[in-house]
């Protein structure tokens, strides 16, 4: 039997299907798995990485506005189509499995021309339109929240976030030996995504020099936003994903966008964070609803260099504030949805 999971653009409609063959793979071993996405594009190495057989697709992307790329995208949508369908009747997966993506979108409608089974996952507060329309030919649909899934078109099953099973298992003294940091000094991780976050990025670097000394510093600034600093103790890395459970170990607390996976993850770990959503995205419904909660969320526009390095100086330096954080995120969610997806799918085939 073979199952095709696909997905790209970020990691985070990668890291669940990972996350979800992972399990799968624990049930039943005899099953090949295989990935399609994008031909350029951080998903590849992740993928691979994860030892699972990777093949790009092409893939035309609807941008919310006017542009002209719109135009010739919808013919590359077309022609991904076309290549979906004829892929798809050689190799007859047993279902496509995806977490969304504009990648998604030709191959599960090339899919369920050919009666092949689409799996949706949906984990964003807001369902974008590539899911909408995935949404439309899926034979089954979940979602990581309920009110996720009251949006779904055509409804959906809330099975909790699915993620990577060894997230608990991570060590400080491994990601310390790693990055040449101290494993018992108190460290700032500070997350952009995937491919990274530049306002994020800059509006962190002004504020680090009014963080106290003593703070260690492990910056993932994403690919090719490398940052240079000249300080003790301050790490920049252009991208981790083997190794995040000994990063989020090693971490006193996070600075991170409001991607949705890498908030479960927070959750998950109840790791004391400071949340910026992206401006104008829903992001910030992703962020709001852990606010609710009494996560600590700033806007991009707050984060002066003053505001910011207080902030996160209080959090390092208080440990029953900390602790009230990491409290308020514990039980937010359920974090337990990849053996449920895996499970749905297998039942499913």
């Amino acid at each position: 039997m073979k199952l095709l999971f696909v997905g790209g653009g970020t990691l985070g409609s990668v890291n669940p299907l990972l996350a979800c063959s992972r399990a799968i793979a624990q049930r039943r071993p005899d099953i090949q798995v295989k990935f399609w996405g994008r031909r350029v594009g951080l998903e590849k190495s992740v993928v691979q990485a994860a030892g699972m057989p990777y093949s790009w697709i092409p893939a035309g992307k609807y941008r919310q506005y006017f542009s002209l790329q719109n135009f010739l995208d919808i013919c590359l949508v077309a022609c991904a189509v076309v290549v979906a369908w004829f892929r798809l009747l050689l190799s007859r997966p047993a279902a496509v499995v995806t977490a969304g993506s504009y990648v998604a979108v030709p191959v599960a409608w090339a899919a369920a021309s050919l009666g092949i089974p689409v799996v949706l996952y949906q984990q964003d507060m807001q369902v974008g339109l590539a899911n909408r329309l995935i949404a439309k030919v899926a034979k089954l649909r979940t979602a990581a929240l309920p009110e996720q899934a009251a949006q779904v078109p055509g409804g959906a099953k809330a099975i909790g976030f699915v993620l990577r099973a060894d997230l608990q298992a991570g060590k400080a003294s491994q990601a310390a030996q790693t990055y040449g940091l101290d494993a018992h000094q108190p460290t700032v991780v500070v997350v952009g995504g995937s491919s990274g976050a530049r306002d994020l990025n800059a509006a962190f670097l002004s504020a680090l020099p009014l963080l106290p000394s003593s703070l260690q510093v492990l910056h993932i600034t994403g690919e090719q936003k490398a940052a240079h600093v000249n300080r003790p103790g301050y790490v920049a890395i252009s991208f981790t994903n083997e190794n995040l459970p000994d990063v989020y170990a090693l971490a006193t607390m996070v600075i991170t966008r409001a991607g949705m996976n890498v908030l479960a993850e927070l959750v998950a770990l109840q790791k004391p964070a400071i949340i910026v959503p992206l401006p104008g995205t829903h992001q910030e419904q992703n962020a709001k609803t852990l606010a609710q909660r009494g996560a600590v969320v700033l806007q991009q526009a707050e984060c002066t260099p003053e505001k910011f390095a207080g902030l996160i100086s209080r959090i390092c330096a208080d440990a029953d504030y900390r602790t009230q954080l990491s409290t308020a995120l514990a039980g937010s969610w359920s974090t337990a949805g990849a053996s449920t997806l895996a499970e749905k799918i297998l039942s499913l085939v």
